[in-house]
């Protein structure tokens, strides 16, 4: 049976990243406040990244079907290629909404949080961030397309929130993603990352290996936070088949 493109990975790990001690301020956008997902593009960094025009045209999956073709064609716009910034507001049974250098608001709109700004500077040229609050309808389509091993899927179910930065490496051989799950308490968080560790080695579920340490980081600060990098090949591979 052919593997999901997302589970070939060389490297998974639960680790304490220095953004996790940091307090970075809030981002509040102009953006319907009622959005589920809310992606942040960054276009600047997709110049000469070989995963960012694919990983991005992929964002409309998050959409209903009827919506998705007419936000491939607007993310494909000029006028969004040469934004500072682009976000994409996914709101449940209505139009996803996209806004080009979308405007800070000092209340009201839409809030991404400090860490997860942090989260998208910790990955190499990154492009693309991904917030879901709650978290169960973007692990729905992760799973549903094939895009997370079913032990991750599984880890991030009882999570609040999940946040996904996408990037690449220097010489473009790998996509690089952090994904963070966000819990009530430092026991759920704790679970989660004992699960995980329990398919260790079983690349159907998910490669992974956990730091010395990772359980008492867990509790600490409530949150989970793998990294993937995965070879970009098989990254195309997987988005062309879609």
């Amino acid at each position: 049976m052919r593997r999901p493109w997302l589970l070939l990975v060389l490297l998974a790990s639960a680790s304490t990243l220095a953004w996790l001690w940091l307090d970075p301020a809030e981002l509040r956008l102009r953006i319907d406040p009622r959005s589920r997902e809310v992606a942040l593009i960054i276009p600047a960094e997709m110049v000469g990244r070989r995963t960012a025009t694919a990983v991005i045209l992929a964002l409309p999956e998050l959409a209903g079907p009827e919506q998705r073709a007419g936000l491939r064609e607007q993310l494909a716009r000029p006028a969004a290629n040469s934004a500072q910034r682009v976000t994409v507001g996914f709101i449940p049974g209505q139009l996803a909404e996209l806004t080009v250098d979308t405007p800070k608001v000092s209340y009201g709109g839409k809030v991404i949080p400090g860490l997860a700004r942090v989260q998208l500077r910790g990955v190499p040229h990154g492009y693309l961030l991904v917030h879901a609050a709650p978290a169960s309808a973007l692990l729905e389509t992760a799973s549903r397309r094939r895009w997370l091993g079913r032990a991750l899927i599984e880890a991030g179910g009882q999570a609040e929130t999940a946040t996904i930065a996408v990037g690449e490496s220097d010489d473009g051989a790998f996509l690089v993603a952090t994904i963070a799950f966000a819990y009530r308490t430092g026991d759920e968080a704790e679970a989660a990352l004992a699960r995980l560790t329990e398919k260790q080695g079983d690349y159907e579920a998910l490669g992974f290996a956990a730091r010395p340490g990772t359980d008492r980081i867990t509790r600490q600060t409530k949150l989970l936070v793998v990294r993937l990098d995965i070879e970009t090949d098989l990254v195309l591979q997987g988005l062309r088949r879609r």
